[in-house]
């Protein structure tokens, strides 16, 4: 499979996380117009100074290994399935800078082999882009629950932004449409982005330039939806992550059914779709 086929793979499955906001739009430039627009691809985030830059949003594979009854990407849904290397990956969001497509790379991520051996390869994606290209701009990559410490610390110094999904706002609800991912692993991991930042803090005040870890912050996002959550436990989940953990934002994701029916093969139905798709950002 060439790269351009693994980028309409990747790029599309990557649209489900909103975790920074996409256009959802497509249009084609004309005469007389300024401008185009991609319905995937390409998304909008926000620097920590407060810039508006556009991204380059993708998956590094959507071949999981976990099941979760939500997502487009669990290994029982019959998908075409895709994985690109750590040197396609940097020289994508490289060809895709010079010609001014982008500012900056969003990369997530399902889970191939183990959480540690996927945090791998983003953070190699993310030594190449720094070390090897000198490359500068925004980049912001998902972090895998259940992924070491070290490899967290590893990632927040080479990125602006991280986010690890906490998918659900009750264990309950992760329990029951996400068996294979434990809610203290995803907090473990928000935990110790939150704990590295702090350990930092004295070192702002010295006269020595102090590294920069995840200088814009930590994120995540909430399914609204496939869960029985009702919106009361959505919004207090999302206050104690900002307060317990200083989240800078909490997205919310509609849920979309995919393979809502049993399938022949013995291919496991979807989660339904339990509320309406009415989704507030309430931060």
């Amino acid at each position: 499979m060439d790269v351009a086929d693994k980028l309409k793979i990747l790029a599309d499955a990557a649209k489900y996380d909103v975790s920074c906001a996409s256009s959802g739009s497509e249009r084609k430039g004309r005469l007389g117009a300024v401008g185009s627009a991609a319905a995937s691809g390409i998304c909008h985030s926000w620097t920590a100074d407060g810039r508006c830059v556009s991204l380059l949003k993708l998956l590094y594979t959507n071949a999981c290994r976990y099941d979760c009854t939500y997502c487009i990407n669990r290994r029982s849904n019959d998908i075409p399935r895709a994985a690109f290397t750590p040197e396609e990956v940097a020289k994508l969001t490289m060809d895709f800078y010079r010609r001014n497509y982008i500012e900056g790379l969003f990369l997530s991520s399902a889970v191939a082999v183990s959480p540690d051996h996927t945090m791998e390869r983003l953070i190699r994606v993310a030594e190449m882009l720094r070390h090897r290209e000198h490359f500068n701009g925004y980049i912001h990559m998902k972090i895998i629950p259940g992924t070491d410490p070290d490899l967290v610390r590893r990632l927040g110094y080479l990125v602006d932004r991280v986010s690890a999904n906490i998918e659900f706002a009750t264990e309950e609800d992760l329990r029951l449409l996400a068996p294979d991912k434990q809610a203290q692993g995803i907090r473990s991991v928000m935990l110790s982005v939150r704990d590295e930042g702090m350990a930092l803090l004295p070192a702002l005040r010295s006269p020595t330039p102090a590294p920069r870890f995840v200088p814009a912050g930590q994120s995540t996002q909430m399914i609204v939806g496939a869960g029985r959550s009702n919106d009361r436990d959505i919004l207090t989940r999302a206050e104690s992550l900002y307060r317990q953990v200083q989240l800078k934002r909490v997205y919310y994701s509609a849920y979309v059914p995919v393979n809502p029916l049993a399938l022949p093969g013995g291919i496991a139905p979807a989660a339904p779709l339990l509320r309406e798709h009415r989704v507030y950002q309430a931060d």
